[in-house]
């Protein structure tokens, strides 16, 4: 097929190429990425007289117009499919579409005008239903228009490389088909449009795209390949468990193209599904279809004298470019590399890496860890007070009736609701081992006790009131004054050591408490219950109570502000420190949960206040102050230790907007959606002082498992100052959140070289965390990052922890799309680090928020 062959129609000044034959009932065909109209030729060939046969070339492919703009995304060629289906005026007929024209086609349906029009329709491998690209596809995002690639790699070839990604048995991919192909390829701009095209074949917006087919009321037959390596087998079954009235067929020893390397077995299965008798063709057709009984046919094989044969037409040097396409890895997980942990090399960095090799040679001779690298790195730089993490939920209705309570009332009930739903929770029945001095662990607990405790102004324990587990049995060997006396205890110990530092006070209060319980008068199992009723409490949940204003001007901003825990620390060992403020009428409770990081992390703790929330029910959602208003000035205060916490609130609408507009133009370049994290880090990177900084990311490692039995943490570390592009921002941001989205996905599956990293650190002895912390800073920070981003999309208040190892300061991110009182949206910024750190982070934040679109070179004009 040639140009000559094709009419010409012109749909929204595009210049489009299709083919019309015959008369009766209309078929309409579609083809997919990187093909035309000549991938229905051996197909057509079996369907009778008694249809008319159209067919079209989308923009940008075949014989249509070449334009390589920014409007060749599925959604953008389905406008121009359901625009020729008015112009032809079709109607009441049968849709065909393959690939990404299946996916073009039912986007179509999504017009109401259109699917009146379609009386059935069918979708050969479609692609477009996922979210993961083909890494063919991938492959060809990552081209440049100026590349050797695109300009002057061999059109055969290269069509037969794409060729290949999509037969189960290359032996049917003869000559014909490769110079039908190839001549396509060698139109002027036929590859930039190829390039392009994979650039914007995905939609980020694929769960919209999955409930809209639930639309679609029309008989739809899915067919597809068994052995498709582009869009397998699972793709199949998502989309039919979408589409209410249609039919999987599924041809067995077959590819992606099944209307190409098995024609006559698809007409078949299209022939039972529209109602006609399959065209029986005559044997030397046949034969000719099955490349049997011509000697002079040539089948182009992998590595065979003909490849190399094209590969001399034009320089093996610039064809073997192309022919790379062929080798991409067929995982979407690169190879390990531990040289990208570091972007400069320094001594220190030399030392660390020398350090690995030794540990990859421990772990091959059958070194392994007691547990994962995460949590072991939180045992060491994780310990004091500061590396905490706070989450709030607000406005919860925690009495079960409207009745009137007080304040001892009030505490009474929360308490007890509090301790039922924290029994419910496994994620919660942690506590922490202070035995070893160079490494905190964690240890389960089966005992769910609650104890009320009051301080003073200046963190003096006054009181503690412990409301035991009631789901488990009593001290029978201890009397109330004997459990009074040992509460009491707890509270002089606690103040006699509440200035020691945060990793030493735990142990030393524990191990008084100890020699207190061996010196009380009491029989040898009686002292063993004491030891026992003093290891609880130090165990246990604390909860502290305070009363909000009722002066209205002043209520957002107060039960807002940050509980200043660090005077107000948990006296024992315990996962949890909550702050519970009432409503002056005692109607409502804010709760504010202190978790230590070494435990447990942020996105298990944020689902599990959802569900409480979900249980408890909200009075009303909680409303931000106004930006424009003084309730949202910027909160700074010293955390103690040369520490400082600080929170602002950003409206963020900008941001959403830029991500949604890259999304929608760039997501395939990007090799995935671009991230509210990677636009942060990236906007923070046009900072003076985080302009040469290396960004530690945590990724939640639960998305690779539908149901983890320990939920873990791994890490993501990329500065993006390397991937500046002064006089092309976007293709700078464009690199940057192709690197990015590479190293989450690999970080995510335990393949990264950052979890690898981790994994290895936990097979050594703790001590050389601490050399490595003391006398090589600055490569340490090389590798896990100075600066630390934080993200939970779903918190109403996320208060920010801080390692040991970010030197730059940790910030971190909860819901940003929270109501605000002037009827807008913001998002809270939580920062800790030093009182400067924190001035450098809100500068930094409020440009990225007015200026990403700058910072990310596009325009939202």
């Amino acid at each position: 097929m040639g140009p000559e062959d094709y009419k010409y129609i012109n749909i929204n000044g595009i210049s489009i190429a299709y083919s019309d034959h015959g008369e009766g009932r209309t078929i309409l065909f579609v083809h997919g990425f990187a093909t035309f109209s000549y991938t229905w030729h051996k197909l057509c060939k079996y369907i009778p007289d008694e249809f008319r046969i159209v067919s079209l070339d989308l923009k940008g492919h075949g014989y249509s117009e070449k334009r390589c703009d920014n409007n060749l995304a599925p959604v953008d060629q389905a406008v121009i499919l359901a625009e020729f289906i008015r112009k032809m005026n079709l109607r009441d007929f049968i849709l065909i579409g393959h690939s990404i024209g299946g996916a073009i086609g039912l986007i179509s349906m999504f017009n109401e005008d259109i699917r009146t029009r379609v009386h059935k329709l069918v979708v050969l491998d479609s692609t477009g239903v996922e979210l993961k690209l083909p890494v063919f596809i991938a492959d060809l995002t990552s081209a440049s228009p100026g590349s050797y690639l695109v300009k002057y790699a061999n059109e055969d070839l290269m069509a037969w490389l794409v060729l290949q990604q999509a037969f189960y048995d290359e032996t049917q991919i003869d000559e014909e088909l490769v110079t039908q192909y190839g001549d396509v390829l060698r139109q002027e701009f036929a590859k930039e449009c190829i390039v392009a095209s994979a650039r914007q074949i995905a939609d980020s917006r694929i769960r919209s795209f999955h409930e809209k087919l639930r639309d679609i009321d029309v008989p739809v037959l899915i067919v597809w390949g068994e052995q498709d390596a582009i869009a397998d087998l699972d793709g199949a079954k998502h989309i039919q468990s979408f589409l209410k009235r249609s039919t999987l067929s599924i041809i067995p020893e077959c590819g992606h193209s099944p209307q190409e390397e098995k024609p006559y077995e698809t007409a078949l299965e299209i022939a039972g599904f529209i109602g006609f008798h399959v065209r029986e063709l005559e044997p030397e057709a046949v034969e000719a279809e099955s490349g049997e009984g011509d000697d002079s046919e040539t089948v182009i094989a992998p590595d065979s004298p003909e490849q190399e044969k094209l590969i001399s037409k034009t320089g093996a040097k610039i064809s073997r470019s192309v022919s790379n396409i062929k080798h991409a890895s067929s995982h979407y997980i690169r190879k390990l590399k531990m040289s990208r942990l570091v972007d400069r090399v320094t001594l220190g960095t030399i030392i660390i890496f020398i350090f690995i090799k030794i540990l990859q040679f421990l772990k091959t001779i059958g070194f392994k860890a007691e547990e994962n690298g995460w949590r072991k790195a939180t045992g060491i730089f994780l310990k004091r007070e500061h590396s905490k993490f706070m989450l709030a939920s607000f406005r919860l209705h925690y009495l079960s009736d409207e009745r009137d309570v007080d304040f001892d009332e009030a505490k009474q009930l929360l308490i007890e609701r509090l301790a039922d739903f924290l029994r419910q929770n496994p994620a919660c029945h942690w506590t922490l081992d202070w035995s070893r001095k160079l490494l905190l662990k964690r240890k389960k607990i089966f005992f769910t006790d609650v104890v009320e405790v009051e301080y003073d102004h200046d963190g003096v324990l006054l009181k503690m009131v412990p409301y035991l587990d009631h789901s488990r049995e009593s001290f029978y060997g201890l009397n109330d004054t004997i459990i009074q006396d040992a509460v009491n205890q707890m509270v002089i110990t606690y103040n006699e050591n509440r200035h020691l530092e945060d990793h030493r006070r735990p142990w030393i209060i524990e191990k008084r408490l100890r020699r207190w319980c061996r010196k009380y008068k009491l029989s040898y199992s009686g002292r063993q219950e004491l030891r026992w009723l003093i290891d609880r409490i130090m165990n246990s949940t604390i909860i502290q109570f305070e009363i909000l204003t009722d002066n209205q001007d002043k209520l957002t901003r107060s039960r807002l502000a940050t509980p200043k825990l660090n005077k107000r620390k948990h006296p024992g060992t315990g996962l949890m420190n909550i702050v519970c403020r009432f409503t002056h009428d005692y109607k409502e409770s804010d709760l504010w949960f202190q978790h230590h990081h070494v435990p447990v992390d942020g996105m298990p703790m944020q689902e599990m206040l959802e569900k409480l929330k979900a249980e408890w029910g909200q009075v009303a959602p909680i409303q931000y102050p106004a930006l424009t208003g003084g309730n949202s000035m910027p909160e700074i205060f010293y955390f103690g230790d040369r520490v400082f916490r600080a929170r602002m609130y950003v409206n963020f609408d900008k941001l959403i907007k830029v991500r949604r507009l890259v999304n929608e133009k760039y997501y395939a370049e990007m090799g995935g959606p671009a991230t509210i994290a990677s636009l942060i880090i990236w906007g923070l990177a046009y900072s003076k002082f985080f302009a040469d900084k290396k960004c530690l990311f945590p990724v939640d490692t639960a998305s690779i498992d539908e149901f983890p039995t320990d939920r873990n943490i791994s890490l993501l570390t990329i500065r993006p100052g390397r991937f500046f592009n002064r006089t092309n921002r976007l293709e700078g941001f464009l690199k940057f959140q192709r690197e990015f989205n590479q190293r989450l996905l690999a970080t995510q599956m335990g393949k990264s070289e950052s979890h690898e990293m981790l994994e290895l650190y936990a097979i050594a002895h703790p001590v050389f965390y601490y050399i490595a912390k003391h006398f090589m800073p600055k490569a340490l920070s090389e590798i896990m990052g100075s600066v630390g981003v934080t993200i939970i999309k779903n918190a109403e208040m996320f208060v920010s922890p801080l390692t040991e190892i970010q030197l730059n300061g940790f910030m971190a991110i909860g819901n940003l799309r929270m109501p605000t009182e002037d009827g807008k949206t913001a998002g809270a910024v939580s920062i800790c680090g030093s009182k400067q750190q924190i001035k450098e982070y809100i500068k930094a934040v409020n440009s990225l928020a007015e200026n990403c679109d700058i910072f990310v070179g596009v325009s939202l004009v």
